[in-house]
């Protein structure tokens, strides 16, 4: 950029031209645009690094959450089932040898049995629940997700003491029987190991049904002994039919 200027002298007035340049030259053009770039590309990075730990963190929180809400579902559905096992076959006619699948059995008030189960679904990483009846195909409902590994494992309770340190030196005897109305149901007391597993997560649990039997007795000892405490057994009430 140019630009004029006037001068005039003592004597008598004289005028000239004198240009002055006040512009940028290109090597402070080029480095200006240099500084540009490299904060441009640090608040890039920095952005991208901001979004990609809160989609990590997003999906941590919502892996844990899925894992909590199945393994209380789980244990809670366990503890009212007449069978928790681990089938040969799953609900859609594959075979379970990987222990994708645990499968549950019970009856209702008036005696009909039905059957339900939670099956993983490596692909798409998800768990659905099926409910079942005998002669009827199996009826998908809700599903549970993100799940990165789902594994279910039949364990002996002779092998009680080596996965839970609290019965360690307890003893029982294997119990098995099935059920006339289920012949794919298996009852008894043996166990079920999941092994639940999805982005820093790792969850395990052991299962048992409600009505699981044992030959073991746990004693508990207080100190203080309780003192025993003497209730007379009260009589029934006398049931008489109302005066009309």
């Amino acid at each position: 950029m140019y630009h004029k200027v006037l001068v005039s002298g003592n004597a008598g007035t004289q005028i000239g031209v004198r240009e002055s340049q006040a512009g940028f030259t290109l090597v402070e053009l080029m480095i200006g645009a240099a500084i540009t770039a490299i904060v441009i590309g640090a608040l890039v990075a920095f952005a991208s690094r901001l979004t990609l730990t809160t989609t990590a963190l997003g999906a941590r929180v919502q892996s844990q959450s899925a894992a909590e809400r199945l393994m209380e579902r789980l244990t809670t559905e366990a503890a009212s089932a007449w069978a928790v096992y681990v089938p040969s076959t799953d609900v859609n006619g594959n075979a379970n040898a990987d222990g994708h699948e645990i499968d549950f059995f019970s009856e209702d008030g008036s005696h009909r049995p039905y059957s339900w189960s939670y099956t993983f679904d490596a692909t798409h990483q998800q768990i659905t629940r099926y409910a079942y009846a005998p002669g009827a195909p199996a009826s998908p409902g809700e599903t549970i997700g993100p799940v990165d590994r789902f594994t279910a494992t039949t364990v002996s309770v002779t092998q009680l003491g080596s996965v839970d340190p609290l019965f360690a030196g307890a003893t029982a005897t294997p119990v098995s029987y099935g059920f006339d109305t289920a012949a794919s149901a298996v009852g008894g007391n043996a166990l079920v190991q999941l092994q639940i597993r999805s982005f820093g997560v790792d969850r395990s649990e052991l299962l048992a049904s409600g009505t699981a039997p044992t030959t073991f007795t746990v004693i508990v000892n207080y100190t203080p002994s309780p003192t025993p405490v003497a209730t007379a057994t009260p009589f029934p009430l006398l049931m008489t039919p109302a005066t009309p």
